[in-house]
């Protein structure tokens, strides 16, 4: 595929299939993956499956189920963690086993691949894609804006890796801004 910042990139739209932003209070989102034909769009456009493959609806659950559980594997996501850490995986985990996976050795190196066909098979490569990111230890730097009402996820492309907001212009600005306000208030009680 391409380099790890562009296939972070390709994870964290994945989880953005469901806007999280907030609009107006209690918003639920918006959600992007409403029928099959939205998941294969978007599995086309990342050269996932080919336009022959076909995505039902048994396809389009199980990506909004692995959207939702591998999400709450992001390193500062303090939205989603319900529950231990040892449930959220064990949900995961039971998902992934529906998946099968074989490897394949070339010249030069070597991949592994999902057996699958249609959207699953799409879903399959997304997997794998998602463990070599863990393995490579490139995984920190998906992150989810600690706005509580943003909760976009980005790519941290930062040095050390520890970014906090979609973008420090927005939602960024407003958490410092807030916090400013509010030493200033308490600043101002102690007088």
């Amino acid at each position: 595929m391409g380099t790890d910042f562009e296939e972070l990139e390709m994870i964290a739209d994945f989880y953005n299939t469901h806007d999280r932003r907030m609009r107006f209070e209690n918003d639920p989102g918006v959600e992007h993956l409403n029928r099959p034909e939205d998941l294969k769009r978007w599995l086309e456009r990342y050269h996932l499956i080919s336009k022959e493959d076909e995505v039902n609806d048994q396809d389009l659950n199980i990506a909004i189920q692995l959207r939702n559980e591998t999400r709450k594997m992001i390193v500062n996501n303090v939205f989603d963690g319900q529950g231990d850490a040892a449930d959220t995986l064990k949900e995961l985990n039971e998902l992934l086993n529906s998946f099968n996976f074989t490897f394949r050795f070339t010249g030069e190196h070597e991949e592994l691949l999902p057996l699958q066909r249609g959207g699953r098979k799409g879903l399959g490569h997304l997997l794998v894609l998602i463990f070599e990111l863990r393995r490579q230890k490139m995984w920190n730097r998906i992150r989810v804006c600690s706005a509580a009402d943003c909760q976009w996820v980005f790519v941290d492309r930062s040095r050390p890796g520890t970014g906090k907001w979609c973008t420090m212009k927005a939602c960024g600005n407003r958490a410092k801004n807030k916090a400013y306000r509010e030493r200033k208030k308490t600043e101002g009680h102690s007088c």
